[in-house]
């Protein structure tokens, strides 16, 4: 059975009708209490728990740190810059705890059980979810800027394109934008927006984006070298 409170750690409690004492064990999976058939878990073990926290804190840690080391880091980044939204993360590994993924002050905390795809593919749905957080919000500020009317907005995770924007006027936006700075970010939902009146890449088009972009030209330029912000883990 697992438990998690009052302890600071999660750990697993399994009865053994051989077992005499209560033994504590760390592997990657986390802590394991090996206890007696007759032992009384809510009475005695909380003590015992107590009295070995920083043994456990040591021995978790240990095994953290031998995780990372069978880990193949080539891809793991240390640090993610969000530069959309003015963001800096510091990834770390820390000794299983409840949130397999914790993202606070800085700090996205993955736990030191993943693998390298494991970790990955936990950042890539942070990304997602940072985006679906605040690309609808940049959005919708230069809409309402620009006076522009969308019915909805989708993030996505497409391979080739920054964006889209249907007849219907529905826009989709690629969560990578967020890794792209603000003035390129800024210009691709204005050319986005632009589609809701110009469906095509017309004269009239350009013209429009150039109206509400006054530096398209430089931007578009630069938009094309732009998945060199996108670190190749998140590809």
């Amino acid at each position: 059975m697992m438990q998690t409170s009052p302890f600071l750690y999660p750990y697993t409690v399994k009865r053994s009708p051989r077992a005499r004492h209560v033994r504590l064990t760390v592997s990657a999976e986390g802590l394991t209490v090996v206890v007696p058939q007759r032992f009384c878990v809510s009475r005695d073990l909380p003590s015992i728990l107590e009295e070995k926290k920083d043994w456990i804190a040591r021995a978790l840690e240990k095994v953290a740190a031998r995780a990372r080391l069978k880990r193949e880091t080539k891809g793991m980044p240390e640090t993610i810059a969000l530069r959309a939204i003015g963001e800096q993360w510091r990834v770390a590994f820390a000794p299983l705890t409840r949130d397999r993924l914790f993202a606070k002050d800085g700090t996205i905390t993955l736990t030191a059980d993943f693998n390298e795809d494991e970790a990955l593919a936990a950042l890539k749905r942070w990304i997602h979810l940072k985006g679906r957080e605040h690309l609808p919000l940049l959005l919708d500020e230069v809409a309402r800027r620009h006076r522009f009317a969308y019915v909805n907005v989708a993030i996505k995770e497409q391979k080739s394109r920054w964006g889209s924007c249907s007849s219907k006027g529905n826009v989709n936006l690629n969560s990578r934008l967020l890794f792209l700075p603000p003035r390129l970010v800024n210009h691709i939902l204005i050319h986005e927006l632009c589609h809701l009146k110009e469906m095509n890449h017309s004269r009239a088009f350009h013209e429009l984006l150039a109206r509400l972009d006054p530096n398209a030209k430089e931007n578009a330029a630069e938009l094309k070298q732009a998945w060199r912000f996108v670190p190749n883990w998140a590809l």
